[in-house]
């Protein structure tokens, strides 16, 4: 009763002792209540003054104008120096995996084993083209005597015969190639397999020219000739399928 008692006799001196003895602080508080509810306060001063800038603010944007500046920088292109340098610790540092793989896959069987072994299969394809370009010939030269005239099967066999001496100077060329560059321009030198086709057409001419008009023998055709001459293109063609489907020779 007598707390009561003064603060009804006494109440602008009791709310404004309340007020000053009041520290500041960031909560709300009762009393504060009480002194906004108040006419007698004055908060004029507190409400005209101007607020205080935040001292976060130039901390923050400071990083955003540097973010800003660093982000507009280019990218120059690398001289050709650099550009070599680069390339050069590139290659270095991919030789060595190189040169592992390279070491995985080699052979690890003898040398003059596999050599002997591509020679036997050099040897086996020589034979097979010669063999296939003899069989071919001969399959077309007797369906050409059956259904074609006798000049045109003598043109033909000529052509073969042609073919023939064709695929041996070539055999004899690729077997010069073992001693290397020197062995390869003696083969092309002692072995000239181009002039074939053109003593076939000497061939021609002059028999037809000479020989068909003095002795009366039958005449040659150009055309079956040349046929009979690219049977071996025929015998290489067959062997080039044999070798695309290696799948199906392993699987008998």
């Amino acid at each position: 009763m007598d707390r009561m008692k003064k603060l009804i006799q006494e109440p602008n001196s009791s709310i404004q002792s309340t007020a000053v003895k009041e520290k500041p602080s960031g909560f709300l508080s009762i009393n504060r209540v009480m002194s906004l509810d108040s006419l007698d306060v004055d908060l004029s001063k507190q409400l005209t003054a101007a607020p205080a800038q935040p001292k976060l603010e130039p901390q923050v944007e400071a990083p955003a104008k540097s973010a800003s500046v660093t982000a507009i920088k280019w990218k120059l292109a690398p001289t050709r120096r650099e550009q070599d340098k680069w390339d050069r610790a590139t290659k270095a540092a991919t030789g060595g995996s190189e040169v592992m793989f390279r070491e995985l896959r080699r052979s690890r069987e003898d040398p003059k084993v596999v050599a002997e072994q591509y020679r036997k299969q050099y040897f086996r394809l020589k034979k097979r083209l010669q063999f296939l370009t003899l069989g071919i010939g001969g399959v077309r030269l007797v369906s050409a005597y059956v259904s074609y005239s006798p000049e045109i099967t003598a043109s033909y066999g000529v052509g073969l015969l042609g073919s023939i001496v064709y695929m041996r100077m070539l055999g004899s060329s690729m077997d010069s190639m073992a001693d290397g560059a020197r062995g390869l321009l003696k083969g092309a030198i002692g072995q000239p397999r181009l002039l074939v086709p053109v003593v076939l057409v000497m061939i021609f001419n002059r028999w037809n020219g000479i020989v068909v008009p003095q002795y009366g023998f039958m005449h040659l055709e150009l055309i079956p000739m040349l046929v009979g001459f690219f049977a071996y293109k025929v015998a290489t063609f067959i062997r080039a399928i044999e070798e695309a489907l290696p799948a199906v020779e392993k699987e008998t």
